[in-house]
């Protein structure tokens, strides 16, 4: 993802607006940033009003010039058509005479058929009708030449053609018409074709003159066309140059609305890919109040929130939030250093692992919050005391590590100044602490300390805490409140037991393990039962010591299906007694791990155990330890009842070594207590083993519970025993762990001597 920022970067750092360039060139930029305090809603909004203003505007025009040409159409029409038509009308009603004259002069009187009518006589009714027609024509002729000689400028070239026409006209109405009228009302032919020869050469001088007014009118509408064209052309230029600078305008407005957005854009881009690299410093300017520049506002400050949250988390990466102390992680990168800087120089320098004694008892009694003040003054008191260039942090709950800076080369002085150093951490630590809201708890504290050397021999960081961490178990081991030194046995030894643990894992696999077992007899010697205890047989290692494995077994979580498996070959072996009529009496006892017997399942699966086994639950004695018991009460006390319900019975091993109350005594469903083997084996030397001994006896008999020591391997032990009361008894002096098969042997053998006795005698106390 990083590689994909950087190439992102790379190719947004190249990109850009192509016309920002001209943009920061131009004189307007301060207006433009000016124009940036406005939204881009606004300024789009600007921008469509002036185009809907501008298309408002040439349209306008165009409706403007439109109008013009169409009044100048209706001048040009109502000025010069309408002379031009008035005249025409004169024209035509001029030649209109001229043809009711000529065809006055062809009609004649009606006669015979094929009569062959005179030249020189007239159509009354005809030339009547020409000559009324004539003097409407001439009255129509009047009027209109009046009509459109009322509108003449008094001056012009129009003007003075009008007035010839005008003469023109006096001369052919008066020397023509006239007299025409009065030869057609005569009916004189010759003189009315003398009229007519007349009036036709005053009407080509007349028709002459109109056509040259006609042609003046022509001509003027030809001329008024042509300045009509001409303003047409103009109006048209001033549009497209409108247009072309709109279209200008609006593209440059276009063009810096594009960039006020993609600029903006582009630096976002740039800084979030700056960002994804982690780098929170890039400059973001906010050129306005718009939109966009309210986007690099919030980019800004989400650049400032991530690069503080970034900061933070770096801080909790590497320090510890309660105390503020450098964490593992840290511890592990300075340790490095550490550890190179010694390689480098050749001086030695200390690694100590310090441990809280009996903390979790503080979070238990009096809360985690006061835990925690706890750890808080620990923390203060420890910075007291580790300076530069030495460092200290905590790794875990309790657990702390100051690493020294460069002591000593030789590693006796180094060792010494590290002792120092150590014991005033831990002489600070046991000083008393006020704890509590109130600060009114005094908490009385300690810590145990384990201390390694190194220097150039090239360990590594998380061996030096390994090391570190089995001297401080050797400190706790030894009492607490303590500080050892790491001695590389203790690396053997730990290395032997993890060796030891592995083996020990593949004997469950293997089946290694054996059970054997150790009789337990009467106040007369006879077998009443025995308990079961568990061997390994190791292939090389031959028969390993339970007190070595056991506790392997415990620590590391194998010893529930190494109990599992030995509850099952008890059950079996109980089953092989019940088939035996002189045996089926006989107990048998099995330790159970507390680890074990804390399984939520333990009940279930014993009970199912029993279930499939088929044996008689009351010859099955579990015993426990006192440190079990006191650990959680309800919950074995409950697990206790549920079993006991079911016919097992229990025994409290150990018993006097532990912390038992007798109130606790009472609530448990017991069946034996087992005095410890140190009372047992002091017994004859001891008044207060002795005394002891005879208390627990005493305790037992008055609860109703039955007493058995074991341990015992001396004559003088028995009889001492027995003047306490004591009347169940196990030890090397009646019989050693014996394989099973041996132990049955064994069993039979002695339950022969007296069986009536045997079956007798656990009922006595």
């Amino acid at each position: 993802m990083r590689v994909v920022s950087r190439l992102r970067a790379r190719r947004s750092g190249s990109e850009s607006c192509p016309a920002q360039p001209l943009l920061q060139s131009l004189p307007l930029q301060g207006a433009a940033r000016w124009i940036f305090r406005w939204r881009i809603g606004t300024r789009l909004a600007l921008m469509m009003a002036l185009a809907a203003l501008v298309g408002l505007w040439l349209t306008a025009s165009g409706l403007r010039g439109m109008q013009a040409s169409v009044g100048e159409l209706q001048r040009v029409y109502a000025e010069r058509m309408t002379p031009v038509r008035t005249l025409s009308q004169i024209a035509q009603l001029m030649l209109a005479n001229q043809h009711q004259l000529q065809l006055a002069l062809a009609r004649t009187p009606d006669g015979a058929a094929g009569a062959r009518r005179p030249p020189a006589l007239l159509d009354e009714d005809a030339a009547q009708a020409a000559a009324l027609l004539i003097e409407r024509n001439v009255q129509a002729i009047d009027a209109l030449w009046h009509s459109y000689a009322g509108v003449l400028a008094p001056d012009g070239d129009e003007t003075a053609l009008a007035r010839r026409f005008a003469e023109h006209r006096e001369d052919y109405l008066r020397q023509g018409m006239v007299p025409a009228l009065v030869a057609l009302r005569a009916l004189d032919h010759g003189q009315i074709l003398y009229r007519a020869a007349s009036a036709g050469s005053l009407y080509e001088r007349a028709s002459a003159d109109i056509q040259a007014l006609i042609g003046w009118q022509f001509e003027r509408a030809r001329a008024i066309h042509e300045e009509g064209l001409q303003r047409y052309q103009r109006t048209r230029a001033r549009a497209l140059w409108a247009l072309a600078l709109t279209v200008l305008v609006l593209g440059l407005l276009g063009w810096w609305q594009i960039c006020a957005i993609t600029e903006p854009l582009r630096q976002a881009r740039q800084v979030f890919a700056r960002m994804a690299q982690g780098d929170w410093s890039s400059p973001i300017e906010v050129p306005g109040r718009d939109e966009t520049s309210a986007l690099l506002a919030g980019l800004r400050d989400l650049q400032t929130r991530l690069a503080d949250n970034e900061r933070e988390i770096e801080h909790l990466i590497h320090y510890d939030p309660l105390t503020g102390l450098p964490n593992r992680r840290l511890l592990r990168e300075h340790l490095a250093r550490a550890v190179e800087a010694g390689r480098a120089d050749a001086r030695q320098r200390a690694l100590m692992l310090l441990d809280l004694d009996n903390f979790k008892t503080i979070n238990d009694t009096l809360g985690h919050e006061v835990g925690d003040q706890y750890l808080q003054q620990v923390t203060q008191r420890l910075q007291a005391l580790v300076r530069p260039p030495h460092l200290v942090a905590r790794i875990g709950g309790d657990e702390f590590v100051v690493v020294t800076g460069a002591l000593h080369g030789e590693r006796a002085q180094a060792l010494t100044e590290a002792l120092a150093l150590g014991e005033s951490l831990r002489a600070a630590l046991a000083a008393p602490c006020h704890l509590g809201a109130t600060q009114g708890a005094v908490h009385h504290g300690s810590t145990s300390i384990g201390l390694c050397l190194f220097g150039a021999e090239g360990a590594s960081g998380k061996e030096l805490l390994k090391r570190a961490d089995l001297a401080m178990y050797q400190a706790k081991a030894a009492g607490r409140n303590r500080l050892c030194v790491f001695d590389p046995q203790m690396q053997t030894g730990m290395a032997e037991r993890a060796a030891l643990t592995a083996a020990l894992r593949e004997a469950v696999d293997h089946r290694q393990l054996a059970l054997h077992l150790q009789p337990q007899v009467d106040a007369r010697g006879l077998p009443v039962g025995a308990e079961a205890l568990l061997r390994w047989q190791h292939p090389t290692l031959g028969m390993v010591a339970p007190a070595r494995f056991i506790p392997l077994a415990e620590s590391s979580g194998l010893i529930v299906p190494i109990g599992q498996w030995v509850l099952r070959q008890a059950c079996a072996q109980l089953r092989q007694w019940q088939a035996c009529e002189e045996l089926r009496h006989l107990e048998l006892a099995v330790n159970v791990s507390p680890r074990q017997f804390q399984q939520p399942d333990f009940v279930a699966q014993l009970l199912a155990l029993l279930d499939d086994s088929g044996i008689d639950a009351t010859r099955l004695v579990l015993e426990l330890t006192e440190s079990l018991v006191v650990e959680d009460v309800q919950d074995t006390v409950d697990k206790m009842r549920q079993l006991h319900r079911r016919g097992v019975r229990f025994a409290l091993d150990d018993f006097g070594t532990g912390y038992s109350s007798l109130a606790l005594l009472r609530q448990l469903p017991l069946h034996q207590i087992k005095i410890d083997r140190s009372f047992v084996r002091d017994v004859t030397h001891d008044s207060g083993s002795a005394t002891i001994v005879r208390t627990i006896a005493l305790l037992a008999r008055s609860l109703g519970l039955q007493v058995i020591a074991e341990g015992i391997e001396t004559p003088a032990q028995h009889q001492t025993l027995l003047a306490q009361r004591c009347r169940f008894f196990q030890g090397y002096w009646f019989a050693r762990p014996m394989p099973q098969v041996d132990c049955l042997a064994w069993l039979q053998q002695r339950c022969r001597v007296a069986p009536s006795v045997s079956s007798s005698s656990r009922s006595t106390l």
